[in-house]
């Protein structure tokens, strides 16, 4: 058994059949076709309705996106007709892309066969990368980027250096996480070069187009400054506090996002879990450490770049912003592995992993397609439902869905109005007692919540309760009341 990954054929059927269903997995999701939840419906309106230099500028809705992303997606909206398949094309086609690279990128840190099977079926069932593969957001690139800039590196180091760095520039319009991974190898080429004192002239060639590059992306973070602001406070607890207290938690809870569908699908203790997938990354780490430490620092200064702009406020280390640091953890995971090969049957440890991980993954598949963000089929109802004279009242998180679906349905009202959101209930219900009670209403509601925002289900649930009807439709996340006659 130890020996039968080194026939070729064995191998690269393995192989195959797992890249195989890394695009099932993908495809499955994408042609499912859910419904676009808040952020996706209100960067798809942001697509439609700017202009393209526009789209480099604050966008509308609470809303933050690489501008590149959205710059050609803007175009191939207008190429194609617009639908959740053309605005989820770009992340889908990325996400595609990066399988067969970080196979590549593997076998830079890898060196047994079963340890690189284990690194690329982890990398193919992850459930995150999975998700945001068919979801309107700039994540599926930042892993990309995660994975394709180091690879440059490895492969051409500083032989094209004006080449290379006009590519690394181009990477920070497409991913704004890729900044942090092109930070961390700029730092770890400088060390080398200072230590070898070589290449010198090629480093300063390959970092001038981002010199160049990094005052025309200031003006951009200048132009978004608020927003950015926004975010910094929606993404609050993804900061390290200055006094450590919440490092801990917030490295353990990255490890299970990581991990997530099958430290979830296995009912074990989710700490001791956690605490014993992180140890097998921390060895990995180590043996990478011990093997290589140019790779290894390769992998993980990104990892301490992010930790060190957590703490200072400037970019949050939580869930999917982090998401471009899977591969890291992957590798890590597979190395301890890799280390041990060609003393212990590795190949069983790696086989008892992989069909593990399919009752996860089945279960995982399923609830990706069952999320609680059906959007669709409220504005379905509403459009079935809606007669003239009745008025609409969206909630500010509900009007880029209505926007985006009333667009798709082709249903226009007459009489629509957007009610800010209210910092507590009562201020929403002076709103609702200053209605016109001889008219009919419908509600619509967003689950998305943003700090301090009360939520507004309760106060139009006591506002409905006199009324001659009262229906709520809750089949998503958005919810629709219907008040009235």
């Amino acid at each position: 058994m130890k020996d039968v990954l080194k026939n070729n054929r064995i191998y690269f059927i393995i192989l195959g059949l797992i890249f195989v269903l890394a695009l099932y997995l993908r495809f499955d999701l994408y042609i499912f076709n859910r419904s676009f939840w808040f952020d996706e419906a209100a960067l798809a309106v942001n697509v439609l309705d700017k202009g393209f230099f526009d789209l480099f500028k604050e966008l509308s809705y609470y809303q933050s996106a690489p501008p590149m992303f959205l710059f050609e997606t803007k175009i191939l909206a207008g190429i194609f007709s617009f639908s959740e398949y053309t605005f989820r094309f770009i992340p889908f086609f990325a996400s595609l892309v990066t399988l067969p690279l970080f196979y590549i990128f593997s076998k830079y840190f890898l060196n047994s066969r079963p340890s690189r099977l284990l690194a690329i079926f982890l990398f193919a069932v992850n459930t995150n990368l999975i998700f945001y593969s068919s979801e309107f957001k700039p994540y599926a690139l930042d892993v990309f980027a995660a994975v394709t800039l180091p690879l440059l590196i490895f492969k051409y180091r500083l032989k094209y250096p004006v080449f290379l760095g006009i590519i690394f520039a181009i990477f920070t319009w497409y991913s704004y996480a890729s900044g942090i991974v092109e930070f961390a190898l700029i730092l770890l080429l400088l060390a080398l070069i200072i230590k070898n004192k070589k290449n010198i002239k090629n480093f300063l060639l390959f970092i001038l187009p981002q010199f160049i590059n990094l005052f025309l992306f200031a003006l951009h973070l200048a132009e978004i400054d608020n927003m950015r602001a926004f975010m910094a406070k929606l993404w609050a607890y993804g900061y390290i506090l200055k006094d450590f207290s919440n490092f801990a938690d917030l490295i353990f809870e990255n490890i299970f996002y990581i991990f997530q569908s099958f430290i979830s699908s296995y009912n074990l203790p989710k700490l001791f879990i956690i605490v014993i997938i992180g140890l097998i990354c921390l060895f990995g780490a180590i043996f990478l450490f011990k093997a290589s430490k140019v790779k290894f620092y390769v992998l993980v200064l990104p990892y301490f770049t992010l930790l060190l702009l957590s703490y200072t406020g400037s970019y949050p280390y939580q869930d999917r912003l982090a998401l471009f640091l899977t591969p890291m953890f992957l590798i890590f995971f597979a190395k301890f592995f890799d280390y041990f090969s060609k003393k212990i049957p590795v190949l069983f440890f790696v086989l008892a992993i992989i069909v593990l991980s399919f009752y996860p993954l089945c279960f995982a598949q399923k609830t990706m397609k069952n999320l609680p963000s059906q959007d669709k089929e409220i504005f379905l109802e509403l459009r079935k439902n809606y007669k003239n004279g009745d008025i609409i009242i969206l909630s500010e998180t509900s009007l880029p869905q209505y926007l985006y679906y009333s667009r798709i349905f082709g249903f226009y009202a007459d009489d629509v109005k957007v009610e800010k959101m209210k910092k507590n209930a009562y201020n929403y219900l002076l709103f609702l007692n200053s209605l016109d009670k001889t008219k009919n209403y419908w509600f619509v509601q967003s689950s998305v919540k943003f700090p301090d925002i009360e939520d507004a289900r309760a106060p139009i649930e006591f506002f409905g309760r006199d009324r001659e009807k009262f229906i709520r439709y809750n089949k998503g996340k958005t919810d629709l009341y219907y008040v009235g006659k």
